[in-house]
């Protein structure tokens, strides 16, 4: 690797759009390792800015913690239910896609049938909204 494809903390963090800190604490649970300490200051190598990355994907659009971001950065191998946890991961996206659909679909309703009025004591914009909230109160 050359000393040219390092980055320092700070340069990382703008480029992510992250905290210094929250990357030193993504070092301190073992995400992350600087490729280099130089005078005090952590330096990155293109792997893990790509590893940073990705955590901040995850954490974001995976909605994952960063337990679960570490056993699956720690691949199939390394960690047992590595598959597992992918596929509660899959079947709570799948959860929360159908919840963003249903209103998606509520505000499409009042849209198109409310352009005039507010929904409050329409049947139908009441019957799915009390039903969608009934359901996802329910306890298995």
């Amino acid at each position: 690797m050359a000393d040219a494809d390092i980055q320092p903390i700070h340069t990382v963090a703008r480029l992510l759009g992250l905290r210094a800190s929250a990357i030193r604490y993504y070092e301190e649970r073992g995400l992350v390792e600087p490729a280099l300490r130089l005078a005090g200051r952590r330096w990155y190598s293109p792997e893990q800015v790509r590893r940073l990355a990705i955590i901040q994907y995850w954490q974001a659009y995976g909605l994952m913690s960063l337990e679960e971001i570490a056993d699956v950065l720690a691949g199939p191998k390394a960690t047992r239910g590595w598959a597992e946890i992918i596929e509660q991961r899959i079947t709570a996206l799948d959860e929360q896609l159908r919840e963003i659909a249903g209103a998606r679909d509520h505000l499409r309703h009042v849209l198109s049938h409310h352009e005039n009025s507010a929904p409050d004591g329409c049947e139908h914009y009441e019957a799915r909204l009390f039903n969608g909230l009934q359901a996802r109160n329910r306890t298995p």
